[in-house]
């Protein structure tokens, strides 16, 4: 039996350009546009962040350089405000200075002004003896101890009877020089017979006619404190009474406006 071949190969025409179109063919070129604007907006990115990030730079050394000036004002003014506590600390004590020298002269009482202002109270029974300074004594309702500042004075004398003691005493309390709670009768003792005459005079209390007779003289002494008004405050009484020198002192001090006076 017979089999029947038939090549079919002989008959096909051979197409290298076909084959060639199997393998592929290179893709054409594309818009290159959107990658150029894509660069540009980059690249104005940078530089707008580039040019920000020196303007913050810039204004950074310019805040440090106003934060050093403002440093250097504090400084200064630090130094000012120091020096104008110097001043006011020896302001202070100027002032403490000046004060405690008013003080002095607030408690001072001269004794010429006292002396005359007892002569001028003294009545004519009254014969003032000594008087000397104390260091005072207790003022009612004060405690016990609580001496007073300005001391006081203990008066030594003989009166003709007493009655002119306590006249002597009313008298005293109504002195401005004085502290009216504090002037009391110390020792009020009516004098022996063999003494009787050392006290008067031609055996008379002073002040009395010459046909009258005194027998009852009596040795007293009364005590009483300086007052506590300051100085400043007795112009008046310290000029009337002599005592210029205080009184000019303190006028001095309050024109300077250490202490006031009225």
């Amino acid at each position: 039996m017979y089999g029947l071949d038939v090549n079919f190969l002989k008959d096909r025409e051979i197409r290298p350009v076909e084959q060639n179109a199997t393998v592929g063919s290179a893709a054409p070129a594309g818009d290159r546009r959107p990658l150029f604007a894509g660069l540009v907006v980059a690249v104005a990115a940078l530089a707008a962040v580039g040019g920000y990030w020196l303007f913050l730079q810039q204004q950074i050394k310019t805040l440090e350089a106003k934060e050093r000036d403002l440093d250097a004002e504090i400084l200064a003014i630090q130094g000012q405000i120091q020096e104008i506590e110097n001043i006011r600390a020896q302001i202070g004590l100027v002032d403490a200075e000046n004060q405690a020298f008013a003080n002095v002269f607030n408690q001072i009482r001269p004794w010429s002004a006292i002396l005359q202002e007892l002569r001028q109270r003294t009545p004519n029974g009254i014969q003032l003896g000594t008087v000397r300074q104390t260091a005072g004594v207790v003022p009612p309702g004060k405690a016990e101890g609580e001496i007073p500042r300005a001391g006081g004075i203990e008066i030594q004398g003989t009166a003709c009877d007493f009655d002119d003691i306590n006249d002597f005493i009313l008298v005293l309390q109504r002195s401005p020089l004085l502290d009216s709670e504090t002037v009391v009768i110390g020792t009020a003792n009516q004098q022996s017979p063999e003494n009787r005459q050392d006290a008067v005079e031609d055996g008379r209390c002073p002040g009395t006619p010459a046909d009258v007779r005194f027998y009852s003289l009596v040795d007293y002494t009364i005590q009483a404190n300086l007052t506590d008004i300051p100085a400043s405050q007795l112009l008046e009484t310290l000029d009337r009474q002599g005592a210029v020198g205080l009184g000019t002192r303190i006028r001095a001090l309050r024109d300077s406006g250490v202490i006031d006076t009225p």
